[in-house]
Parts: structure tokens; sequence; C-alpha cells
């Protein structure tokens, strides 16, 4: 067999181009990557410290209780409008959360009794994941959030996603919306990057915008779901 060592030299040379060339792909990937992940983290938490969700999980699927999920959301939320303190802010809010969750366990457990349920809520304060939520005007990216979570029962039924501070108002059976205050306060406490994104992400033609919140989405999803496979794993 006769060797040409001229062809061999040159498919080498061509070899070790295209391995440059993918070293060189798989190093900017992963710069992107790491800069996707650094955005994601600081506009998502930055959302995160100027909101306090609220998160009720129905005791099941069933009609009954899910009906139940949204009647004890409308008691709590409207309890919330009447008793939280003017003007506070987001920390006095968290606290004053944190103080009532007793009457906040009261109010659930009173709307289960008058609707004939033999079931009790537990309510708790916490940092909980989240996945993305739209509310009239304004769309919050999955990720993690301190909340109030009021569990129904065996909390085995789909949840109810919301925002206590700033505080939201029941638009109809299904839709919740800021109201001015609430929305002027968002926009003073926020950066003018991450309040467009929550507000102009469902703007068709502000696609630099979308981008920018799917990017967040993608990454604070993974982020929750690599978290719950190691928590099963341990």
């Amino acid at each position: 067999m006769v060797f040409n060592n001229k062809r061999i030299l040159m498919r080498l040379q061509e070899a070790s181009s295209i391995a440059h060339f993918l070293s060189a792909a798989a190093k900017f990937l992963l710069v992107v990557l790491i800069i996707c992940i650094i955005y994601s983290g600081s506009i998502q938490g930055e959302i995160a410290d100027h909101v306090v969700r609220l998160h009720i999980v129905a005791n099941s699927d069933s009609a009954q209780d899910q009906a139940l999920k949204l009647k004890v959301r409308d008691a709590i939320l409207e309890h919330m409008h009447q008793k939280y303190p003017d003007g506070a802010t987001r920390e006095e809010a968290a606290q004053y959360l944190k103080n009532s969750l007793p009457e906040i366990k009261q109010i659930a457990n009173e709307v289960l009794k008058e609707n004939g349920s033999r079931e009790t809520a537990n309510v708790r304060y916490g940092v909980f994941s989240f996945p993305t939520k739209a509310y009239e005007g304004v769309t919050l990216p999955a990720g993690m959030y301190e909340a109030v979570r009021v569990e129904l029962g065996e909390a085995q039924g789909q949840n109810w996603w919301c925002v206590m501070f700033p505080p939201l108002c029941v638009a109809d059976a299904h839709s919740l919306r800021m109201d001015e205050d609430a929305m002027s306060e968002l926009k003073d406490g926020l950066s003018e990057d991450a309040y467009s994104l929550i507000t102009d992400v469902t703007d068709k033609s502000n696609v630099a915008i979308k981008v920018k919140f799917r990017i967040i989405e993608w990454v604070e999803s993974s982020r929750i779901k690599l978290a719950e496979m190691i928590s099963h794993l341990f």
C-alpha cells in the first residue's frame, strides 16, 4: 500500500481545523450560556425582590374543591385589601403577612367550613418555585419568589398562583389585575429593563423584550427542574 503523505497531512490539517472550530464554538456557546444565566438571575431576582406571591393548592381536582380554592382566594385577597397597612413597603408587607398567617389560616378554614368541607388549611410563608404567570397587564417570569402558601386539605389539586404585594384585585371569576397605584409602585421600584420585561412581553412587535423574557423563563424553569431532580435523589 502506498501512502500519500501530502494527502494524509492535508486530512490531519482539516481535522485539526474542524476541532479548533468546534472548540471555539463550544467556548462561545458556553460564554453565551453564562451570560444568559447571569442576566436571568439578576433580572428575576430584582423582580422577586419587589413582589410577594400567593400560592393556593386545592385539596383535589374535583369541581367542588377547585371552586373552594377560588372562594378561599377571594376571601384572602379581599381581607388583605382591607387590612394592608397604607403605603407599606415590600419589606413591611412581607413582615405583615408573616405575622398574619394565623389570621389567613382562620379565613381559609372559615370558607371551607361555610361551604360544607371537612378539610382544613395549612398556611406558611417561605420561598417557593413559581411558573411563568400572566395577569392583566403584568407577566411574571418563572423563578423563586417569597410567598404565602395555602394548602387546602390533602393539597393534591391544581394550584392558584397570585400576587399579594403589590396587591392584586379580582377583575372577574378568572382574571386578576393590578390597580394604578400598584403598577406605579412596581414601576418606581424596578429598573426600566425589568419593568418593560414584565409589562411589554405581550406586545408582539417588541421582539427584543420577548427574547429576553424567554431567556429568563428557560433559565429559571431549568434551574427549578434541576433543583427538583436533585431533591428527589437525596
